[in-house]
């Protein structure tokens, strides 16, 4: 009789591991039509966290800001959420097998805001028109395309990228090559900006604004920062661009100057 009732216990829990199983499976797969009721993290400041508090589709979700892409990929992975609002670029390299998140995967079916990455200087910096045209001889001269194929982000590049035309004040660049060096602001995430395991920062755009910046003949300085504050910090001066897969907006061209867009991207959710 105990071993009958030992035997039917380990059915019936074997039989709930399976149904667990099949649950999450079912959820996750589901994440592209409903996200109700899921615990849903995106990078404050962000356009992943402007389509979770704007958005529809995520408005019975609930949502929690936290301070990078990469930190919201960790609280997915860690089982703290259920969904992270990412960049598309950030999925590229960043999640799947062969990765530190092989658990992780894009929601396919839905994705959102198609949108285009700028660097972003102060208002009517004539820097711009300078970066505008070292862009320009780099995407004609192939290293772009080499930059981009490094980080599997070739397919994304906008070689016709218009410039956003704007009143320009003349005494930025003079000002950065007085200096001799382009302070930029980043966050850390790949494949845009990140250290690698010699702890030397690397990444798509690491390598570009320096290649950007041997054109002006100047250095790259990269010095980390909070995103939400970005404006705050360029305004000020503690730095001299923003250069961080920056989505281009109606907001943002009022209120900087931004460059000619060089890469397509969008916001993806993703999931265990």
């Amino acid at each position: 009789m105990k071993k009958l009732l030992a035997l039917t216990m380990s059915i019936l829990m074997i039989a709930g591991v399976f149904a667990g199983c099949a649950d999450t499976t079912k959820k996750a797969a589901d994440y592209s039509q409903s996200v109700a009721n899921a615990n849903i993290v995106a990078e404050a400041g962000s356009a992943g966290e402007e389509l979770a508090t704007s958005e529809d589709f995520f408005k019975e979700a609930n949502f929690t800001p936290v301070d990078s892409m990469a930190k919201a990929l960790m609280e997915v992975s860690a089982g703290t959420a259920d969904i992270a609002i990412v960049d598309y670029v950030t999925s590229i390299g960043s999640i799947g097998e062969g990765t530190d998140y092989a658990d992780l995967k894009v929601v396919e079916g839905k994705d959102f805001s198609p949108e285009e990455y700028g660097i972003a200087f102060r208002k009517g910096s004539d820097a711009t028109a300078a970066v505008n045209e070292a862009i320009a001889a780099l995407m004609a001269d192939g290293t772009m395309d080499k930059i981009g194929k490094d980080y599997k982000l070739d397919a994304l590049l906008i070689k016709d990228g218009k410039a956003n035309e704007g009143e320009v004040v003349e005494g930025d660049l003079a000002y950065i090559k007085e200096k001799g060096e382009m302070v930029i602001g980043i966050t850390l995430f790949a494949p845009m900006n990140y250290y690698d395991d010699n702890k030397e920062l690397i990444g798509f755009e690491t390598e570009f604004a320096k290649a950007v910046c041997e054109k002006l003949g100047v250095k790259a300085k990269f010095v980390e920062i909070n995103w939400d504050a970005k404006e705050v910090e360029l305004e000020s001066k503690n730095i001299d661009c923003i250069w961080n897969g920056m989505t281009i907006t109606e907001e943002r061209l009022a209120n900087m100057s931004i460059s000619v867009p060089y890469m397509q991207n969008k916001q993806v959710m993703v999931s265990k």
